[in-house]
């Protein structure tokens, strides 16, 4: 079983939030290190959903960045080629294994949260039921 999760965190003073997928039953388990190494501050798990494939959940997380990078184009970091990618924050540490950070906007997490609300199963028990 895998989880597409949406958390929020403070960086170096700014808030950044962050989608993705895992398959650890708790998205926090995921980030423990990251959180010690980069400092990270009011880390908090904002919304996830089980999927029961890799496949279902890694398509649920494009689908999740899809959606808000056609909603807030204005947000994102067009190459030069011309391009948009979901993320539009790096660091100089490159933090490691966290990719796919926004810079924090209220209105793309409640996207982000409206969309893992509709998709997905909630709880666990739902999928193997």
């Amino acid at each position: 079983m895998y989880k597409v999760y949406l958390v929020k965190f403070k960086y170096k003073d700014s808030l950044y939030f962050k989608g993705g997928m895992t398959s650890k039953a708790d998205v926090m388990e995921r980030f423990r290190y990251d959180i010690q190494k980069y400092d990270l501050k009011e880390f908090k798990i904002m919304k996830s959903s089980w999927f029961r494939t890799e496949e279902e959940a890694f398509n649920a997380e494009q689908k999740l960045f899809m959606t808000i990078m056609t909603k807030f184009p204005e947000n994102n970091y067009v190459d030069k080629d011309g391009n948009h990618h979901f993320h539009n924050f790096w660091s100089q540490e490159n933090l490691g294994g966290i990719s796919e950070i926004r810079k924090y906007n209220h209105k793309e997490v409640q996207e982000a949260f409206k969309f893992l609300s509709e998709n997905g199963a909630r709880f666990y028990k739902d999928l193997v039921g």
